[in-house]
């Protein structure tokens, strides 16, 4: 657990000073106070909700435990639930954030590979290799915003990469078999990999 802190504490700072240098626009709307709350509060539904579904209920539940693809789903179905009931006309909210989130989560990986946690079968480092991604997605993301100044599709590339990369990595990942070979995040993939894709096909075409 040590080690995982460090490595997060870490990536809080990288990811910091990062988002400092970037200067990327900050989202005006009236509501982004609710927007913040839907979004925390979806998060931290989503980081639990995974683990109890694949583990059940524990006493240490509260405490230990927690999803990183179950948080960022949760973000942003809150957000975009949010949006919908409020009716207001889609907006990227994640853009700015996206990058530095990348670099949380990779450190995030290292501090798991070190933990002893979220590994694989066969003897891959499964969480190095994801570190691998995470910090990838970052950089492409970053010559992608340079290029084009897009920064509406950051947060839908982002997260549709993360999602097929989890899928097929999934497959050899020590966690609980739901369906025949899939576990709750196969699903979870499943069910917002084409979310992601029409967000993005729309965005792309506005």
């Amino acid at each position: 657990m040590t080690y995982y802190i460090f490595f997060e504490l870490m990536g809080i700072i990288v990811a910091g000073l990062v988002a400092w240098q970037l200067e990327m626009p900050k989202v005006k709307s009236p509501h982004k106070q609710d927007i913040y709350i839907c979004g925390v509060s979806g998060m931290l539904i989503g980081m639990k909700l995974p683990i109890l579904i694949s583990y059940g209920f524990s006493s240490d539940f509260i405490f230990n435990g927690k999803s990183y693809m179950g948080g960022i789903l949760g973000a942003f179905f809150g957000i975009n639930l949010y949006k919908l009931l409020t009716h207001q006309t889609p907006s990227s909210f994640g853009g700015r954030f996206v990058i530095p989130l990348a670099i949380v989560a990779g450190f995030g990986k290292i501090g798991c590979y070190f933990n002893g946690c979220c590994g694989g079968h066969f003897f891959i480092p499964i969480q190095l290799l994801e570190s691998a991604f995470q910090f990838l997605m970052a950089s492409l993301l970053y010559l992608f915003y340079k290029k084009t100044n897009r920064i509406d599709l950051l947060f839908p590339i982002y997260l549709l990469s993360y999602l097929i990369m989890r899928f097929i990595v999934e497959f050899i990942r020590t966690e609980p078999r739901l369906i025949g070979p899939f576990t709750i995040y196969h699903i979870l993939a499943l069910i917002f990999i084409p979310v992601l894709t029409i967000i993005l096909w729309r965005r792309r075409h506005a």
